[in-house]
Formats: structure tokens, C-alpha cells, sequence
């Protein structure tokens, strides 16, 4: 009789100790998951070491394609695709960008602004502006201080913001052969949106 209680009782324990097992693998798997920031850029590649994610946008002014000073830190409020191209002038910059005109209504219905930058002056963006009928934010950086604080210094780059103006993904390249395409930055805000990520 007293080997059936003992038995009994040994039962009992093993199985407390593997509800134990069982919800402390539950608690971990909750802190092993991914934030929303991470679901919302899982179908992006992996952002380079030299982008900065996870820190604010860089207190910088820069110059509007009217001359306007502009704080960097002014497009905090909704979610930001940032485009750092290389020059009006060049022809891969200017594919993408009309790809982004081509969505700009789909990405403000979604409340998602984009930003385009290069180091050209003002009036030369103003000039690509009419010529290619943009619709976007287009700002001058003409120092290259926003594209070597946020992209290393190369200049075919692109960086999801989130409505705070903590970055949240980017990615550049060298030659820019086969950036991103607008509809897949659409589908990672979209979906996910940035500005519920964590602070």
C-alpha cells in the first residue's frame, strides 16, 4: 500500500515538474519573439551593420527643393521611406524614383510619406521634380551629412523610419542594380505598420 502511494505521488511530481518544462518553454518562446518591427521587415533583406537601426533620425537641417531649410527630424509623425539617390542626373536614380510616383497615392492612402534626397542643389531638384512629375518630399544634401550618418556615404540607399524616427531597416548598394521595389516597402509598412513598433 504504501509502495502505491509513493508511486502515486511520484506520478504527481513528474507531472508538476513537466507543466513547470512546459510553460517555462512558453515564457521563452515569448521572449525570444520577434518585435513588430521585425515581422513588419521579414520579408526584406538584412539590414548592413553600417545602417544604424534602432536610432533616431540624425538632428539635421537640410534644404527643400525651394531653398526651405527642413529638419530631418520633421518627418517624425508617420511612417518615412527615406530614398538617398546619387544625382538628378542619374539615369538608375531616376527609374526609381518615377517607381515610387507611380505608387505615391497607394503610400499616402496608407498614411506613409517618402523622402527623396541627393547631394544636388535645390534648383536642380526642383528641375527633376517638373520633369518627372514627383510628388515626394525631395530635400538637398548637399554635404552628404544625412547619407553618411544613415547609409555609410553610398549614396543608392533606402531606409524605413517609423513614426517616431527610430529606423527600422535600410539597405543600399553600390550600384543599385536591383533596389527593393516600392510595393514591397508598401507591404512591410503596410502590413505591420512601423509606428506601433516598440520604442
Amino acid at each position: 500500500m504504501r509502495g502505491k502511494r509513493l508511486g502515486v505521488v511520484g506520478v504527481a511530481v513528474l507531472a508538476v515538474a513537466g507543466l513547470v518544462t512546459h510553460f517555462r518553454g512558453k515564457a521563452s518562446f515569448a521572449r525570444r519573439a520577434p518585435p513588430v518591427a521585425s515581422i513588419a521587415t521579414a520579408a526584406l533583406p538584412p539590414s548592413p551593420r553600417e545602417i544604424p537601426v534602432g536610432a533616431r533620425l540624425p538632428a539635421l537641417t537640410l534644404l527643400d527643393d525651394g531653398g526651405q531649410p527642413v529638419a530631418l527630424s520633421s518627418v517624425r509623425g508617420k511612417p518615412t521611406v527615406l530614398l538617398f539617390f546619387r544625382a538628378t542626373s542619374c539615369p538608375i536614380c531616376r527609374s526609381q524614383l518615377t517607381a515610387f510616383a507611380q505608387t505615391a497615392a497607394r503610400f499616402e492612402a496608407s498614411g506613409i510619406q517618402v523622402v527623396a534626397t541627393s547631394p544636388d542643389s535645390p534648383a536642380a531638384l526642383a528641375e527633376m521634380r517638373r520633369e518627372l512629375g514627383l510628388r515626394m518630399r525631395l530635400l538637398s544634401d548637399t554635404g552628404e551629412q544625412a547619407v553618411s550618418a544613415l547609409c555609410g556615404g553610398l549614396a543608392h540607399c533606402q531606409i524605413l523610419a517609423d513614426a517616431a524616427g527610430v529606423i527600422r531597416w535600410g539597405a543600399f548598394s553600390e550600384s543599385w542594380c536591383h533596389p527593393p521595389p516600392p510595393e514591397l516597402l508598401l507591404a512591410a509598412l503596410h502590413d505591420a505598420p512601423l509606428a506601433s513598433a516598440e520604442r
